[in-house]
């Protein structure tokens, strides 16, 4: 077995007038997502309501970027997650559409006994693995109901993580949402018809909530199972595809987080809400196995992480930008990647 790497990524970052995760609209009001926090206020415990950004999100966008790195790369990407769908191979008729007939056919029709489909199941996984850089990285779950199939479920669990991004503790109740006010006007053209004596037609009035606060940033890549089957325990951690396109999926998956924290590559709404930008504080610990930064929630994280690492080594470096510091962002993310893609081309 070739070599992994775990990388945890831990940070802070000020967004200001965002957008990028909306809920339920109700009539023309369009509100962001929010959550209970809850954190000790004079001795007792108190749940703040905050806006947030929700995991699926960020981990929607992140996929994105594997996508499109992956294709630039010319590794394998699926024709549903190259647009940016990401059914993943939840039934037959995703399977056939992304993947074809021919990985379709390997959970269709009969099989005799439990090691058969066992058999099956793990050669559906490693089909779908060699097919799509995405799935393999991000996960999928098959799950046929009904039909005459010899495979009915294939779960491959996400080999990355992604956490809600809130508000920091210091900063909970700084922290809001506005309603903000916008309309559309259509008067003076042919398709408003306006009768006498009506008032407003031809404009739409509409509401969009708006947050801003210093968020909280998680991510954790534990490339252990990349370009490898899991489905099947008899089998979990063989090789669905060569050792040197499993460092290439690699160095694929660890290009597109340094796009996704450089260019906020995440988040609905950015075409009329494009946030004001700016990281406080980003630390990244690149591994040799599980090791993960401890949460920016609080303030003294970046030195709970160093003492962290003066207790739990696991060959661990830590890679740290601070806003004010010497260091550029851009610079210490490129020097967390090629840490990590060194350590895999040692083995």
């Amino acid at each position: 077995m070739g070599g992994d790497v775990f990388v945890s990524v831990r940070g802070r970052v000020i967004l200001n007038a965002e957008a990028l995760n909306m809920t339920e609209s109700v009539g023309n009001y369009v509100r962001h997502r929010r959550v209970p926090v809850v954190v000790r206020k004079g001795g007792e415990y108190v749940t703040i309501h905050v806006p947030a950004v929700s995991g699926e999100a960020v981990a929607h966008g992140y996929q994105e970027l594997l996508a499109n790195e992956a294709s630039g790369m010319g590794l394998n990407v699926c024709g549903l997650c190259a647009k940016g769908i990401f059914l993943k191979s939840s039934n037959l008729n995703v399977v056939a559409h992304a993947h074809g007939d021919s990985v379709a056919d390997i959970v269709r029709g009969k099989a005799k006994g439990r090691a058969e489909t066992q058999r099956l199941a793990h050669e559906f996984e490693k089909a779908v693995i060699k097919g799509c850089v995405v799935e393999d990285v991000g996960g999928f779950l098959y799950a046929e109901r009904g039909g005459k199939v010899a495979v009915k479920q294939v779960k491959r669990t996400s080999n990355f993580y992604v956490g809600y991004m809130i508000p920091v503790a210091e900063g909970l109740e700084a922290a809001v949402t506005e309603a903000q006010l916008h309309s559309r006007y259509a008067l003076g053209t042919e398709f408003v018809e306006r009768e006498e004596g009506e008032r407003g037609m031809g404009q739409m009035i509409y509401y969009v909530e708006i947050g801003s606060a210093p968020y909280t940033f998680s991510f954790d890549l534990d490339t252990r199972y990349v370009g490898r089957t899991t489905y099947v325990a008899a089998h979990a951690g063989e090789p669905a595809v060569s050792e040197d396109e499993r460092v290439r999926r690699i160095e694929a998956a660890l290009n597109a987080l340094k796009k996704l924290v450089l260019e906020l590559g995440f988040g609905a709404k950015k075409t009329r809400f494009l946030p004001t930008v700016e990281w406080e504080s980003l630390v990244i610990a690149v591994s040799n196995n599980v090791w993960t930064v401890p949460s920016p929630f609080s303030a003294n994280y970046v030195e709970a992480a160093r003492k962290k690492l003066s207790l739990v080594s696991e060959a661990t470096k830590l890679h740290i930008y601070e806003a004010g510091g010497k260091r550029t962002l851009e610079e210490v993310l490129e020097e967390a990647v090629k840490d990590a893609v060194s350590r895999l081309e040692k083995h």
